[in-house]
């Protein structure tokens, strides 16, 4: 029996949950996965895996060999394309998710260059706000919004969010700009309904070591971060979302950042991972690459915040 294919069937068969699953992604039988299973099981001498009719799950043993497997497996992956790949240009698809406004503000602009680097690479993008299954959609990385919560995931910190308070021009000149959090009881907020809850999220602020949260109350609720900027660029109200979705409209004039001495962190930034999907040459300079634009990003909120303070000191 080859080891490393009996490796790589047991490792498809527990990420993906099913031996039928792990049998079409592998372009096997069921009944030739299930077998090559049961032979490792015989060789081994240990049981790897409960299994009945509508499930499976690892035993103790199995869990132990199954994660000595990814690592294995990924090292001689690694240790192949070092070899094959040494003075040879990148080649290869990778298959990325990330949310619609990142993708749309500051990776896509930066694409021409990435590609101009690397003609031998091809990159399929999905555009979705919401957690999906790397392995049982067959994406090799995620950008996404804080850690995982699936702690089998490998994370790489890529990059920093803020939240930013901002309304436009029109609508302070009306109705006043607020110097501190509790002023905006006087305000109109549009707000973000948060996707655990349905519940307009609170806003939050910080000052040093002093943080704060404001319950936004107004005649406006989206559950759509971009929502809330259209809205506020017509002049609705006041509204507190992740920067990189008032970027542009911030940049533009369209929208005036406020409360810049209380501006918060948001979450940070990762790309996520399969262990299995160890960190290629190509998966690795999608990591750079994914870093460099987000730095980039972060420099431009730092000088956003920069020229807000100068235009408020100007006005005040």
């Amino acid at each position: 029996m080859d080891r490393l294919q009996a490796m790589r069937v047991f490792a498809r068969v527990v990420e993906l949950e099913s031996f039928a699953r792990a049998a079409a992604l592998l372009d096997m039988s069921r009944a030739r996965v299930s077998e090559v299973v049961a032979a490792l099981e015989r060789r081994l001498g240990a049981r790897l895996l409960h299994r009945t009719t509508r499930s499976l799950w690892l035993t103790d043993d199995g869990r132990a060999y199954y994660e000595r497997c990814i690592r294995i497996l990924g090292d001689v992956e690694e240790a192949e394309e070092l070899v094959a790949g040494m003075g040879a240009a990148l080649r290869g698809r990778i298959r990325v998710q990330m949310p619609v406004a990142l993708a749309r503000h500051f990776m896509v602009p930066a694409l021409p260059g990435f590609l101009a680097r690397h003609p031998g690479l091809a990159l399929e993008i999905r555009l979705e706000n919401r957690v999906v299954d790397l392995i049982e959609e067959g994406i090799d990385c995620a950008v996404s919004y804080g850690e995982p919560r699936d702690t089998g995931l490998v994370a790489r910190r890529v990059g920093a969010t803020h939240l930013v308070t901002c309304a436009a021009s029109a609508y302070l000149a009306e109705r006043g700009i607020p110097r501190v959090p509790e002023e905006l009881a006087e305000h109109n907020c549009v707000a973000f309904l948060a996707l655990a809850t349905g519940r307009p999220a609170d806003w939050m602020f910080e000052q040093g070591d002093t943080k704060r949260s404001h319950h936004p109350a107004g005649n406006l609720a989206f559950n759509s971060m971009e929502a809330c900027v259209a809205a506020a660029t017509a002049g609705i109200g006041v509204t507190q979302v992740l920067s990189s979705l008032a970027h542009d409209a911030i940049a533009a004039r369209q929208l005036a950042p406020i409360l810049l001495d209380w501006a918060a962190a948001g979450p940070p930034l990762y790309v996520v991972y399969a262990p299995s999907r160890h960190l290629s040459a190509r998966l690795r300079a999608f990591v750079e690459f994914a870093s460099a634009v987000f730095a980039a990003a972060d420099a431009g909120w730092r000088d956003v915040v920069a020229g807000g303070r100068r235009r408020g000191h100007r006005r005040a």
